[in-house]
């Protein structure tokens, strides 16, 4: 199970958010975790993650990658990153494969979109994590596009209500799409808030009436 697994996600919004999230076994290989999330985070920096991060690290909304890679502790439990397109996540894909660094990887995106990237990196999937949407009283839920923004980040972090306020900001002109874009991921603890994502989607909202 993975927090990273529950993104709305529209029709044209299936191929351009994917994260990628790694993970040791406690007390199996995580005995040099600091030294060997360091290596992911060096392995992953030169493909421009969108966003990367992790618990107690931080983001890259409010963080350089160098700042990240000195916040890691041998508390952090993983690490993710963020990417906007599917040939930089082959890529990505590939060099984890050929690093196998030991520790868990795992994609999230549309199954059938990942399983194409990952057989096209090389990598035969063995398991698979389906979220089967949302169940219950959905009717005060934030409209679809609202929620494509706010449950990019994996603990609730991000509110519909200041999602709401950025889009008035922006027809406003008080702030630009990438600004508010940023200033909504600063609250995503994990780093798996995709910035390029929310700045279009803030964009297209601010264009309607």
């Amino acid at each position: 199970m993975t927090h990273t697994l529950h993104r709305v996600k529209s029709e044209n919004g299936r191929t351009n958010d994917y994260v990628v999230l790694i993970m040791p076994a406690r007390g199996i290989n995580n005995q040099d975790s600091v030294e060997t999330f360091k290596k992911y985070i060096d392995l992953l920096a030169p493909f421009h993650p969108v966003n990367m991060g992790g618990i107690g690290i931080g983001n890259l909304a409010v963080n350089t990658i160098e700042e990240l890679r000195e916040n890691v502790s041998a508390e952090a439990p993983m690490i993710h990153a963020v990417f906007s397109d599917r040939d930089t996540l082959i890529a990505v894909m590939k060099a984890l494969k050929e690093a196998d660094y030991g520790y868990s990887v795992v994609v999230s995106g549309l199954v059938d979109d990942v399983d194409c990237c990952a057989k096209k990196a090389g990598i035969q999937r063995h398991s698979v994590d389906l979220s089967l949407g949302i169940w219950g009283k959905i009717d005060k839920l934030p409209d679809e596009k609202i929620m494509e923004i706010t449950t990019m980040c994996g603990h609730g972090m991000i509110s519909a209500n200041l999602v709401s306020k950025m889009i008035d900001d922006i027809r406003a002109g008080r702030t630009t799409a990438r600004k508010a874009a940023v200033k909504l991921a600063e609250p995503c603890a994990c780093g798996i808030f995709n910035i390029d994502k929310a700045e279009a989607l803030l964009n297209e909202l601010a264009a309607k009436l």
